[in-house]
């Protein structure tokens, strides 16, 4: 949980600054502990082996551009755990993890290394690319949010998913919403120009497909942006 980086730009009122999180991570903090989740089942589709049914999977990282890089063995490293479900879970103190004030960024990507040391790689966690690959996960711990302290304040965000990206001639926009909610899909081109809205319509809670015909776009790089209740999710679509 994507994620690609895109440069900062606004426009008529709208500013997507860098492309929206990766669906595959949510982040939090827990006191100055960051806790990072990550759905395998967004994993990139591109990434080697699977990392489903682990135990525990390896966290290869760095921070503010890979510096200070901890490897997946070292002894100091942590490891993301399974809750069962794919859904793999680990927590760390950013400045004490490396052993160095971090400026902002944590950068990593996931492997097989604790179930399969010797082959460490044959199976890989990153986030798409939006061209076909994979990349490497990245999060702004400045942005991120308290952890729910309790039941009753547990708040989980939507998850936006574009496939397939880069597109031909039809996309799908797959969003899980965790409550009923009005739903909104504009789509704009590198202007800030409002190419179209895919849709604007109320959706129940659950997983909802939204099928998109490209064949009328240029070939090209577009933004766009899923609305849902009070979140906002941005993101690169790119058109053959």
């Amino acid at each position: 949980m994507k994620k690609i980086y895109l440069s900062l730009f606004a426009f008529c009122g709208l500013t997507i600054a860098t492309m929206a999180q990766d669906p595959a991570i949510s982040a939090c903090l827990n006191g100055t502990n960051v806790q990072i989740t990550f759905d395998n089942s967004l994993n990139c589709a591109a990434a080697p082996g699977s990392l489903s049914g682990m135990a525990a999977i390896g966290f290869h990282s760095g921070h503010d551009g890979w510096a200070d890089v901890v490897d997946w063995d070292a002894a100091t490293a942590v490891n993301a755990s399974n809750d069962g479900a794919d859904m793999f879970t680990l927590e760390l103190d950013p400045n004490a993890y490396y052993a160095t004030p971090v400026a902002q960024l944590i950068n990593w990507v996931y492997n097989g290394g604790p179930a399969d040391p010797a082959n460490p790689w044959a199976n890989e966690g990153k986030p798409d690319d939006g061209a076909g690959g994979c990349g490497d996960f990245s999060i702004d711990i400045t942005t991120l949010s308290a952890c729910a302290t309790s039941v009753n304040e547990v708040v989980l965000n939507d998850i936006v998913n574009v496939a397939p990206n880069p597109a031909n001639e039809n996309t799908n926009f797959n969003i899980i919403l965790r409550n009923n909610k009005e739903v909104s899909i504009d789509l704009y081109d590198l202007t800030g120009k409002l190419i179209d809205n895919v849709t604007n319509s109320f959706m129940s809670k659950g997983v909802h497909s939204i099928s998109y015909n490209t064949s009328n776009l240029n070939s090209g790089i577009y933004i766009f942006q899923v609305s849902s209740g009070n979140e906002v999710n941005s993101g690169k679509l790119i058109v053959k």
